[in-house]
């Protein structure tokens, strides 16, 4: 018995190993069409990303939007290898990159800053980050605590979440403002006043008392309003966005919505849940919080599938 759990432990730390790092600096290296169709290929394993994989699936199909469940859990798988992969591509890549397969749809960008850049967990966005960086906007994002993040993870996932905040700050341009006690709402406060540019990805969990009531995928949730708050408090323009990888050209695409300086922090998170909800209703898998999803709508962890 105890043989066979420690070849399985070697066996996770292997694929881990493969999984964060070995794997995707591998295909950092390789032109990017060609790394696209690779991982679409390796996509039909199903050992990569094992559990998230399976609790997503799980939880979409209980919501109802993921019929076929294994080509939910391919699209996902692809959708993870190259999103670990990018952190990696990101630093090997410059403004011809960004040219030749970065598309800007939407609102155009305000003239100055302060400005307020509000998006999700939804796609494979990273190439959002050089963009603003190379429009003049680097964005300072706020980050959780590492601590409390990291207190269960392996030794593997201890050390990517790590270079990953690492690389995270190289492809911003800036860095990372990290939350607790208060200081990341005061730190963003700051460089708002001072014409900078906040980032948030504002579909977290929240256990705010006044959170905002909205509709995900037809299910009542709440979301917090926070970022809006503060930027309206500093007199912030308010730009939310939709970012993603088109899987079947490799085109980058940012679509932004600007949003109306009289519109309340109430009516921003409405607002910017009507972008989360059709990009999610357009492809389920895009949506990296379907393995908590739960801690939105929590009937899905007891309906049936």
């Amino acid at each position: 018995m105890r043989q066979a759990w420690a070849i399985h432990g070697w066996l996770r730390r292997g694929r881990e190993f493969v999984e964060l790092f070995a794997l995707p600096m591998f295909c950092a290296l390789l032109p990017w069409k060609f790394t696209l169709r690779l991982l679409r290929f390796l996509s039909r394993y199903p050992w990569w990303f094992r559990a998230e994989v399976a609790a997503s699936t799980t939880f979409a199909h209980r919501a109802g939007v993921a019929p076929d469940q294994a080509a939910f859990a391919r699209r996902l798988r692809w959708r993870l290898l190259i999103e670990h992969m990018d952190c990696y591509l990101v630093p090997l890549r410059g403004h011809g990159y960004l040219q030749r397969y970065l598309r800007h749809e939407g609102d155009a960008l305000p003239e100055h800053g302060p400005l307020v850049l509000i998006g999700s967990h939804y796609g494979c966005g990273y190439w959002f980050l050089p963009y603003m960086r190379e429009a003049g906007f680097p964005p300072s994002i706020a980050a959780p605590q590492l601590g409390p993040l990291l207190s269960r993870s392996s030794l593997q996932e201890n050390i990517y979440v790590r270079l990953r905040h690492k690389l995270l700050r190289i492809a911003a341009g800036t860095p990372l403002v990290y939350r607790g006690e208060g200081r990341a709402t005061a730190v963003l406060g700051e460089l708002l006043d001072s014409g900078r540019t906040g980032f948030g990805l504002c579909d977290m969990p929240t256990s705010r008392r006044d959170a905002v009531e909205v509709t995900l995928c037809g299910r009542r949730t709440r979301l917090a309003q926070n970022m809006y708050e503060l930027a309206r408090a500093h007199r912030a323009t308010i730009m939310i966005f939709h970012s993603d990888t088109d899987l079947a050209t490799g085109e980058r695409r940012i679509r932004f919505r600007r949003l109306p300086d009289d519109m309340t922090p109430i009516e921003c998170t409405r607002a910017f849940a009507e972008m989360l909800d059709s990009a999610i209703a357009a492809d389920p898998s895009g949506w990296r919080f379907w393995s908590i999803a739960p801690s939105f709508f929590p009937e899905l962890a007891h309906e049936a599938a």
